[in-house]
Protein backbone atom coordinates (compact mmCIF):
# COMPACT_ATOMS: atom_id res chain seq x y z
CA UNK A 1 0.00 0.00 0.00
CA UNK A 2 1.22 3.30 -0.85
CA UNK A 3 1.46 5.95 2.19
CA UNK A 4 1.55 9.59 1.84
CA UNK A 5 2.90 12.24 3.92
CA UNK A 6 0.60 14.84 5.08
CA UNK A 7 2.35 18.55 6.13
CA UNK A 8 -0.61 20.30 6.92
CA UNK A 9 -2.07 19.71 10.27
CA UNK A 10 -5.36 21.16 9.28
CA UNK A 11 -6.30 18.78 6.48
CA UNK A 12 -5.56 16.16 9.42
CA UNK A 13 -9.11 15.88 11.12
CA UNK A 14 -11.05 15.80 8.17
CA UNK A 15 -10.03 12.87 6.74
CA UNK A 16 -12.58 9.70 7.55
CA UNK A 17 -10.32 6.55 7.71
CA UNK A 18 -12.60 4.50 10.47
CA UNK A 19 -15.23 1.86 8.87
CA UNK A 20 -18.89 2.06 9.95
CA UNK A 21 -21.29 -0.63 9.98
CA UNK A 22 -21.71 -0.29 6.28
CA UNK A 23 -18.13 -0.69 5.79
CA UNK A 24 -17.01 2.91 5.00
CA UNK A 25 -14.59 4.91 6.51
CA UNK A 26 -15.62 7.45 8.57
CA UNK A 27 -13.72 8.65 11.49
CA UNK A 28 -9.76 10.17 11.52
CA UNK A 29 -7.33 7.26 12.49
CA UNK A 30 -3.92 8.23 12.19
CA UNK A 31 -0.51 6.10 11.68
CA UNK A 32 3.12 7.36 12.95
CA UNK A 33 6.57 5.51 12.17
CA UNK A 34 9.39 5.53 14.18
CA UNK A 35 11.36 7.16 11.61
CA UNK A 36 9.12 9.82 11.78
CA UNK A 37 7.42 10.05 15.40
CA UNK A 38 5.58 13.38 14.40
CA UNK A 39 4.62 13.34 10.86
CA UNK A 40 1.14 11.62 10.55
CA UNK A 41 0.81 9.20 7.58
CA UNK A 42 -2.58 8.48 5.62
CA UNK A 43 -3.70 6.14 3.16
CA UNK A 44 -3.35 6.65 -0.58
CA UNK A 45 -6.75 6.91 -1.50
CA UNK A 46 -7.14 10.63 0.52
CA UNK A 47 -3.82 12.56 -0.63
CA UNK A 48 -4.79 14.77 -3.46
CA UNK A 49 -3.03 16.42 -5.78
CA UNK A 50 -2.71 20.34 -4.63
CA UNK A 51 -5.13 21.51 -6.73
CA UNK A 52 -7.98 19.25 -5.48
CA UNK A 53 -7.56 19.73 -2.31
CA UNK A 54 -9.28 23.22 -1.56
CA UNK A 55 -12.38 21.56 -3.22
CA UNK A 56 -12.37 18.18 -1.80
CA UNK A 57 -11.77 20.25 1.29
CA UNK A 58 -14.67 21.57 0.65
CA UNK A 59 -16.91 18.75 0.63
CA UNK A 60 -15.59 17.22 3.18
CA UNK A 61 -16.57 20.35 4.88
CA UNK A 62 -20.23 19.58 3.92
CA UNK A 63 -20.19 15.98 4.85
CA UNK A 64 -18.84 16.42 8.55
CA UNK A 65 -21.90 19.34 8.38
CA UNK A 66 -24.28 16.85 8.08
CA UNK A 67 -25.18 18.13 4.51
CA UNK A 68 -24.97 15.06 3.00
CA UNK A 69 -27.43 16.13 -0.22
CA UNK A 70 -24.83 19.21 -0.81
CA UNK A 71 -22.20 16.63 -0.86
CA UNK A 72 -24.24 14.09 -3.64
CA UNK A 73 -24.32 17.49 -5.91
CA UNK A 74 -20.98 18.07 -5.46
CA UNK A 75 -20.11 14.77 -6.49
CA UNK A 76 -22.67 13.72 -8.83
CA UNK A 77 -21.46 16.80 -11.03
CA UNK A 78 -18.05 15.67 -10.48
CA UNK A 79 -18.73 11.47 -11.65
CA UNK A 80 -21.00 12.84 -14.64
CA UNK A 81 -17.88 15.18 -15.99
CA UNK A 82 -15.68 12.12 -15.91
CA UNK A 83 -14.46 12.09 -12.51
CA UNK A 84 -12.97 8.56 -11.83
CA UNK A 85 -10.87 9.77 -8.56
CA UNK A 86 -11.62 7.28 -5.74
CA UNK A 87 -12.48 9.79 -3.16
CA UNK A 88 -15.32 11.20 -4.78
CA UNK A 89 -17.32 7.90 -5.78
CA UNK A 90 -16.45 7.16 -1.48
CA UNK A 91 -17.81 10.35 -0.44
CA UNK A 92 -20.65 9.73 -2.54
CA UNK A 93 -21.45 6.46 -1.34
CA UNK A 94 -20.84 7.41 2.00
CA UNK A 95 -23.46 10.13 1.90
CA UNK A 96 -26.06 8.28 0.46
CA UNK A 97 -25.46 5.68 3.41
CA UNK A 98 -25.99 8.29 5.65
CA UNK A 99 -29.05 9.34 3.85
CA UNK A 100 -29.97 5.56 3.80
CA UNK A 101 -30.21 4.79 -0.07
CA UNK A 102 -28.54 1.93 0.45
CA UNK A 103 -29.06 0.60 -2.83
CA UNK A 104 -27.90 3.87 -4.80
CA UNK A 105 -24.57 3.45 -2.38
CA UNK A 106 -24.28 0.20 -4.26
CA UNK A 107 -24.73 1.37 -7.75
CA UNK A 108 -22.04 4.02 -6.26
CA UNK A 109 -19.77 1.31 -5.35
CA UNK A 110 -20.39 -1.01 -8.46
CA UNK A 111 -19.58 1.83 -10.97
CA UNK A 112 -16.32 3.19 -8.82
CA UNK A 113 -15.17 -0.79 -9.32
CA UNK A 114 -14.99 -0.09 -12.98
CA UNK A 115 -12.44 2.58 -12.34
CA UNK A 116 -11.04 0.53 -9.52
CA UNK A 117 -11.52 -2.73 -10.25
CA UNK A 118 -10.43 -5.27 -7.13
CA UNK A 119 -9.97 -2.28 -5.15
CA UNK A 120 -10.72 -4.24 -1.76
CA UNK A 121 -11.76 -1.24 -0.17
CA UNK A 122 -14.32 -0.67 -2.22
CA UNK A 123 -15.16 -4.58 -2.20
CA UNK A 124 -15.43 -3.94 1.80
CA UNK A 125 -18.11 -1.32 1.04
CA UNK A 126 -20.02 -3.10 -1.28
CA UNK A 127 -20.11 -5.76 1.39
CA UNK A 128 -20.73 -3.41 3.99
CA UNK A 129 -23.84 -2.23 1.84
CA UNK A 130 -25.46 -5.24 0.65
CA UNK A 131 -25.35 -6.38 4.19
CA UNK A 132 -27.44 -3.30 5.39
CA UNK A 133 -29.73 -3.50 2.59
CA UNK A 134 -30.68 -7.14 3.30
CA UNK A 135 -29.10 -8.45 0.26
CA UNK A 136 -27.57 -11.36 2.84
CA UNK A 137 -27.03 -13.76 -0.18
CA UNK A 138 -25.09 -11.27 -2.26
CA UNK A 139 -23.25 -9.66 0.86
CA UNK A 140 -22.38 -12.80 2.08
CA UNK A 141 -20.62 -14.01 -1.14
CA UNK A 142 -18.53 -10.74 -0.85
CA UNK A 143 -17.55 -11.00 2.54
CA UNK A 144 -16.33 -15.31 1.81
CA UNK A 145 -14.23 -13.37 -0.98
CA UNK A 146 -12.80 -10.75 1.47
CA UNK A 147 -12.02 -14.06 4.25
CA UNK A 148 -10.53 -16.01 1.39
CA UNK A 149 -8.53 -12.52 0.10
CA UNK A 150 -7.26 -12.19 4.44
CA UNK A 151 -8.14 -15.19 6.10
CA UNK A 152 -7.55 -12.80 9.52
CA UNK A 153 -10.10 -10.23 8.80
CA UNK A 154 -12.21 -11.01 12.05
CA UNK A 155 -15.28 -8.12 10.68
CA UNK A 156 -15.62 -10.31 7.30
CA UNK A 157 -15.86 -13.42 9.76
CA UNK A 158 -18.24 -11.68 11.90
CA UNK A 159 -20.67 -10.77 9.16
CA UNK A 160 -20.82 -14.30 7.71
CA UNK A 161 -21.58 -15.39 11.16
CA UNK A 162 -24.62 -12.88 11.42
CA UNK A 163 -25.89 -13.72 7.92
CA UNK A 164 -25.45 -17.28 8.38
CA UNK A 165 -27.20 -16.94 11.45
CA UNK A 166 -30.06 -14.87 10.18
CA UNK A 167 -30.22 -17.49 7.33
CA UNK A 168 -30.49 -20.03 10.30
CA UNK A 169 -27.66 -22.03 8.85
CA UNK A 170 -26.02 -22.61 12.16
CA UNK A 171 -22.86 -24.99 11.37
CA UNK A 172 -21.54 -21.95 9.00
CA UNK A 173 -22.31 -19.85 11.84
CA UNK A 174 -20.44 -22.02 14.19
CA UNK A 175 -17.86 -22.00 11.92
CA UNK A 176 -17.36 -18.44 11.05
CA UNK A 177 -17.61 -17.26 14.88
CA UNK A 178 -14.74 -20.12 15.32
CA UNK A 179 -12.73 -18.66 13.15
CA UNK A 180 -13.15 -15.04 15.10
CA UNK A 181 -12.10 -16.57 18.32
CA UNK A 182 -9.12 -18.78 16.56
CA UNK A 183 -7.63 -15.33 15.48
CA UNK A 184 -8.68 -12.99 18.18
CA UNK A 185 -9.91 -15.13 21.24
CA UNK A 186 -10.68 -11.87 23.44
CA UNK A 187 -13.25 -10.85 20.87
CA UNK A 188 -16.28 -9.68 22.82
CA UNK A 189 -18.23 -9.76 19.81
CA UNK A 190 -17.44 -13.26 18.68
CA UNK A 191 -17.97 -14.94 22.42
CA UNK A 192 -21.30 -13.37 22.53
CA UNK A 193 -22.40 -14.83 19.39
CA UNK A 194 -21.43 -17.94 20.11
CA UNK A 195 -22.78 -18.06 23.14
CA UNK A 196 -26.51 -17.03 22.12
CA UNK A 197 -26.26 -19.25 18.58
CA UNK A 198 -25.81 -22.47 21.37
CA UNK A 199 -28.37 -20.89 23.98
CA UNK A 200 -30.75 -20.61 20.95
CA UNK A 201 -30.09 -24.35 20.61
CA UNK A 202 -30.36 -25.24 24.57
CA UNK A 203 -26.51 -26.31 24.23
CA UNK A 204 -25.49 -26.02 27.86
CA UNK A 205 -22.12 -25.27 25.92
CA UNK A 206 -22.87 -21.34 26.03
CA UNK A 207 -22.22 -20.86 29.82
CA UNK A 208 -18.71 -21.18 28.63
CA UNK A 209 -18.80 -18.22 26.38
CA UNK A 210 -20.73 -16.30 28.22
CA UNK A 211 -18.62 -16.72 31.40
CA UNK A 212 -15.56 -15.81 29.57
CA UNK A 213 -17.14 -12.79 27.69
CA UNK A 214 -18.01 -11.96 31.46
CA UNK A 215 -14.81 -12.74 33.22
CA UNK A 216 -12.60 -10.35 30.04
CA UNK A 217 -15.51 -7.64 30.01
CA UNK A 218 -16.88 -7.14 33.78
CA UNK A 219 -18.48 -3.80 32.79
CA UNK A 220 -20.14 -5.26 29.52
CA UNK A 221 -24.12 -5.21 30.43
CA UNK A 222 -24.50 -7.87 27.51
CA UNK A 223 -22.08 -10.07 29.03
CA UNK A 224 -23.34 -9.68 32.14
CA UNK A 225 -26.85 -9.99 31.53
CA UNK A 226 -26.15 -13.08 29.56
CA UNK A 227 -24.36 -14.89 32.00
CA UNK A 228 -26.88 -13.90 34.61
CA UNK A 229 -29.81 -15.43 33.10
CA UNK A 230 -27.80 -18.54 32.69
CA UNK A 231 -26.76 -18.90 36.19
CA UNK A 232 -30.68 -18.66 36.66
CA UNK A 233 -31.18 -21.19 33.50
CA UNK A 234 -28.85 -23.63 35.22
CA UNK A 235 -30.43 -23.51 38.90
CA UNK A 236 -27.47 -21.54 40.20
CA UNK A 237 -29.31 -18.30 40.85
CA UNK A 238 -26.90 -17.45 43.57
CA UNK A 239 -23.84 -16.78 40.93
CA UNK A 240 -26.54 -14.28 39.59
CA UNK A 241 -26.71 -12.18 42.55
CA UNK A 242 -23.00 -10.90 42.48
CA UNK A 243 -23.26 -10.13 38.91
CA UNK A 244 -26.45 -7.98 39.09
CA UNK A 245 -24.96 -6.44 42.30
CA UNK A 246 -21.98 -5.13 40.02
CA UNK A 247 -23.81 -4.10 37.45
CA UNK A 248 -25.64 -1.59 39.37
CA UNK A 249 -22.47 -0.60 41.86
CA UNK A 250 -22.15 1.17 37.72
CA UNK A 251 -25.42 1.80 36.97
CA UNK A 252 -27.48 2.83 39.75
CA UNK A 253 -30.75 3.33 37.85
CA UNK A 254 -30.41 0.14 35.51
CA UNK A 255 -34.39 -1.56 35.41
CA UNK A 256 -33.08 -4.60 33.55
CA UNK A 257 -30.48 -5.61 36.36
CA UNK A 258 -32.94 -4.54 39.08
CA UNK A 259 -35.33 -6.84 37.86
CA UNK A 260 -32.91 -10.08 37.22
CA UNK A 261 -31.78 -9.46 41.12
CA UNK A 262 -34.85 -9.08 42.27
CA UNK A 263 -36.09 -12.80 40.43
CA UNK A 264 -32.29 -14.27 41.61
CA UNK A 265 -33.48 -13.61 45.26
CA UNK A 266 -36.75 -15.17 44.35
CA UNK A 267 -35.23 -18.20 42.92
CA UNK A 268 -32.77 -18.33 46.23
CA UNK A 269 -36.20 -18.41 48.28
CA UNK A 270 -35.70 -14.65 49.41
CA UNK A 271 -38.81 -12.84 49.32
CA UNK A 272 -37.79 -9.80 51.20
CA UNK A 273 -34.88 -9.01 49.17
CA UNK A 274 -36.95 -10.30 45.64
CA UNK A 275 -39.84 -7.64 46.79
CA UNK A 276 -36.83 -4.70 47.32
CA UNK A 277 -35.82 -4.93 43.70
CA UNK A 278 -38.61 -5.50 42.44
CA UNK A 279 -39.98 -2.28 43.98
CA UNK A 280 -36.50 -0.66 43.41
CA UNK A 281 -37.72 -1.35 39.40
CA UNK A 282 -41.14 0.03 39.67
CA UNK A 283 -39.83 2.89 40.93
CA UNK A 284 -37.56 3.51 38.42
CA UNK A 285 -40.32 3.47 36.01
CA UNK A 286 -41.07 -0.39 34.81
CA UNK A 287 -44.68 -1.55 34.58
CA UNK A 288 -44.03 -5.01 33.07
CA UNK A 289 -46.03 -7.74 34.11
CA UNK A 290 -43.39 -9.86 35.04
CA UNK A 291 -42.18 -7.24 37.85
CA UNK A 292 -45.56 -7.05 39.08
CA UNK A 293 -46.09 -10.63 39.25
CA UNK A 294 -43.03 -11.92 41.05
CA UNK A 295 -43.05 -8.79 43.23
CA UNK A 296 -46.42 -10.03 43.84
CA UNK A 297 -45.89 -13.71 44.31
CA UNK A 298 -42.91 -12.74 46.64
CA UNK A 299 -45.32 -10.59 48.84
CA UNK A 300 -47.49 -13.84 48.99
CA UNK A 301 -44.90 -15.44 50.56
CA UNK A 302 -43.92 -13.10 52.85
CA UNK A 303 -47.97 -13.54 53.61
CA UNK A 304 -48.72 -9.97 53.12
CA UNK A 305 -51.57 -10.92 51.35
CA UNK A 306 -52.86 -6.73 50.50
CA UNK A 307 -49.84 -6.16 48.75
CA UNK A 308 -49.58 -9.19 47.17
CA UNK A 309 -53.28 -8.15 45.84
CA UNK A 310 -52.39 -5.14 44.52
CA UNK A 311 -48.98 -5.96 42.89
CA UNK A 312 -51.03 -8.71 41.12
CA UNK A 313 -53.91 -6.81 39.72
CA UNK A 314 -51.77 -4.60 38.11
CA UNK A 315 -49.65 -7.62 36.90
CA UNK A 316 -52.94 -9.39 35.46
CA UNK A 317 -53.83 -5.72 33.65
CA UNK A 318 -51.05 -6.61 31.59
CA UNK A 319 -51.21 -10.05 31.16
CA UNK A 320 -54.49 -11.82 31.35
CA UNK A 321 -53.09 -15.27 29.94
CA UNK A 322 -50.79 -15.97 32.76
CA UNK A 323 -52.32 -18.87 34.81
CA UNK A 324 -49.66 -18.34 37.93
CA UNK A 325 -51.04 -14.39 38.02
CA UNK A 326 -54.62 -15.79 38.89
CA UNK A 327 -53.61 -18.56 41.06
CA UNK A 328 -51.77 -16.29 43.42
CA UNK A 329 -54.33 -13.89 43.18
CA UNK A 330 -56.92 -15.95 43.83
CA UNK A 331 -55.12 -17.69 46.87
CA UNK A 332 -54.43 -14.11 48.35
CA UNK A 333 -58.05 -13.12 48.16
CA UNK A 334 -59.15 -16.48 49.68
CA UNK A 335 -57.99 -15.03 52.84
CA UNK A 336 -60.10 -11.73 52.86
CA UNK A 337 -64.25 -11.71 52.36
CA UNK A 338 -63.96 -12.05 48.61
CA UNK A 339 -64.29 -15.56 48.25
CA UNK A 340 -66.45 -15.84 45.25
CA UNK A 341 -63.74 -13.94 43.48
CA UNK A 342 -61.12 -16.28 44.73
CA UNK A 343 -62.90 -18.92 43.51
CA UNK A 344 -63.71 -17.53 40.18
CA UNK A 345 -59.29 -16.73 39.76
CA UNK A 346 -58.85 -20.19 40.88
CA UNK A 347 -61.18 -21.49 38.38
CA UNK A 348 -59.39 -19.13 35.53
CA UNK A 349 -56.27 -20.54 36.59
CA UNK A 350 -57.23 -24.21 36.29
CA UNK A 351 -58.42 -23.72 32.65
CA UNK A 352 -55.22 -21.47 31.56
CA UNK A 353 -53.27 -24.37 32.94
CA UNK A 354 -55.04 -27.34 31.11
CA UNK A 355 -53.87 -27.77 27.10
CA UNK A 356 -56.63 -27.27 24.43
CA UNK A 357 -58.83 -30.38 24.12
CA UNK A 358 -58.79 -30.39 20.44
CA UNK A 359 -54.92 -30.93 21.53
CA UNK A 360 -55.58 -33.17 24.39
CA UNK A 361 -57.76 -35.43 22.24
CA UNK A 362 -55.37 -35.40 19.19
CA UNK A 363 -52.44 -36.70 21.73
CA UNK A 364 -55.05 -39.40 22.37
CA UNK A 365 -55.73 -40.39 19.33
CA UNK A 366 -52.20 -40.85 17.89
CA UNK A 367 -51.19 -43.01 20.98
CA UNK A 368 -54.25 -45.21 20.26
CA UNK A 369 -53.21 -45.74 16.58
CA UNK A 370 -50.25 -46.76 17.68
CA UNK A 371 -51.75 -49.30 19.91
CA UNK A 372 -53.97 -50.25 17.63
CA UNK A 373 -50.82 -50.86 15.01
CA UNK A 374 -49.35 -53.00 17.74
CA UNK A 375 -52.50 -54.93 18.12
CA UNK A 376 -53.17 -53.96 21.65
CA UNK A 377 -56.67 -53.61 20.80
CA UNK A 378 -57.93 -53.33 24.24
CA UNK A 379 -55.56 -50.34 25.12
CA UNK A 380 -55.90 -48.73 21.51
CA UNK A 381 -60.00 -48.77 22.58
CA UNK A 382 -59.20 -46.91 26.03
CA UNK A 383 -57.05 -43.97 24.63
CA UNK A 384 -59.81 -43.69 21.82
CA UNK A 385 -61.98 -43.47 24.26
CA UNK A 386 -60.16 -40.62 26.10
CA UNK A 387 -59.69 -38.83 23.29
CA UNK A 388 -63.81 -38.62 22.67
CA UNK A 389 -64.29 -38.34 26.14
CA UNK A 390 -62.16 -35.13 26.37
CA UNK A 391 -62.93 -33.41 22.88
CA UNK A 392 -66.59 -34.57 22.22
CA UNK A 393 -66.40 -33.29 18.47
CA UNK A 394 -63.60 -35.42 17.64
CA UNK A 395 -66.50 -38.04 16.76
CA UNK A 396 -64.13 -40.23 14.58
CA UNK A 397 -62.45 -41.54 17.89
CA UNK A 398 -65.82 -43.60 18.42
CA UNK A 399 -65.50 -44.83 14.66
CA UNK A 400 -62.44 -45.94 15.54
CA UNK A 401 -63.78 -47.63 18.66
CA UNK A 402 -66.67 -49.18 16.93
CA UNK A 403 -63.89 -50.68 14.41
CA UNK A 404 -61.95 -52.42 16.76
CA UNK A 405 -64.80 -53.91 18.07
CA UNK A 406 -66.19 -54.80 15.03
CA UNK A 407 -63.00 -55.96 13.24
CA UNK A 408 -60.39 -56.77 15.72
CA UNK A 409 -61.84 -58.20 18.75
CA UNK A 410 -65.31 -59.54 17.00
CA UNK A 411 -67.46 -58.26 19.66
CA UNK A 412 -70.52 -57.62 17.29
CA UNK A 413 -73.05 -56.35 20.15
CA UNK A 414 -70.63 -53.98 21.85
CA UNK A 415 -69.23 -52.70 18.00
CA UNK A 416 -73.35 -51.97 17.57
CA UNK A 417 -73.75 -49.50 20.14
CA UNK A 418 -70.10 -47.41 19.40
CA UNK A 419 -71.53 -47.42 15.73
CA UNK A 420 -74.72 -45.88 16.61
CA UNK A 421 -73.08 -43.77 19.17
CA UNK A 422 -71.25 -42.27 15.79
CA UNK A 423 -74.06 -41.56 14.13
CA UNK A 424 -75.75 -40.13 16.85
CA UNK A 425 -72.68 -37.63 17.63
CA UNK A 426 -71.81 -36.85 13.92
CA UNK A 427 -75.15 -35.47 13.46
CA UNK A 428 -74.95 -33.28 17.02
CA UNK A 429 -71.54 -31.96 16.23
CA UNK A 430 -71.64 -28.40 15.18
CA UNK A 431 -72.42 -27.81 11.66
CA UNK A 432 -69.45 -27.88 9.45
CA UNK A 433 -68.97 -28.52 5.84
CA UNK A 434 -68.22 -32.62 6.01
CA UNK A 435 -64.74 -33.61 4.18
CA UNK A 436 -65.61 -36.62 1.18
CA UNK A 437 -64.12 -38.77 3.27
CA UNK A 438 -66.64 -37.88 6.45
CA UNK A 439 -69.29 -38.75 4.29
CA UNK A 440 -67.85 -42.08 2.93
CA UNK A 441 -67.48 -43.20 6.59
CA UNK A 442 -70.78 -42.09 7.59
CA UNK A 443 -72.20 -44.58 4.49
CA UNK A 444 -70.02 -47.40 5.81
CA UNK A 445 -70.90 -47.64 9.13
CA UNK A 446 -74.49 -46.66 8.46
CA UNK A 447 -74.26 -50.43 6.24
CA UNK A 448 -72.10 -51.94 8.63
CA UNK A 449 -75.02 -51.67 11.65
CA UNK A 450 -77.46 -52.63 9.03
CA UNK A 451 -75.16 -55.59 8.47
CA UNK A 452 -74.11 -56.07 11.93
CA UNK A 453 -78.61 -55.94 12.99
CA UNK A 454 -78.94 -58.59 10.45
CA UNK A 455 -76.33 -61.01 11.75
CA UNK A 456 -78.20 -60.05 15.43
CA UNK A 457 -81.07 -61.41 14.36
CA UNK A 458 -79.86 -64.65 12.83
CA UNK A 459 -77.78 -65.33 16.03
CA UNK A 460 -81.00 -64.29 18.00
CA UNK A 461 -83.10 -66.71 16.11
CA UNK A 462 -81.50 -69.68 16.44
Amino acid sequence: MVIYFVKDPRLLPKYPLEFDRGGLLTQPYLFQMKQHPFIPLLFAFLAFPGSLIHGQEKTLDLYYSGDYRSVLEQTNALIESGDTAFNTFYLQALSEAQLGQNTKAIETIELALGSHPDDKRLLRMLAGQLFEAGYFVRAQLEYAALVLYDSLDVSSWLKLAEIASFRQHNDQTIHALNQVLRIDSLNLTGLMKMGDILNRHNNSGAIVYYRKANRLYPDNQKAAFALGNMYIKAKEAWKTIPICEHMLSIDTTNIKFSKLLGYAYYKQADPPLAVKYFEYANQLGDSAAFTFKFKGISHYLRVDFSKAIESLRFAKERDSLDAEIYFFLGASLATTKEKTEAMRLLNKSLKLMQPDPGITARIYSEQGNIMRLEMQYEEAYSLYEKAYETDTTNVIALYFMASILDNSMHKSKEALVDYQRYIDALDHVPEKKESSQGVSIRIIVENRISALKEEQFFLDGR
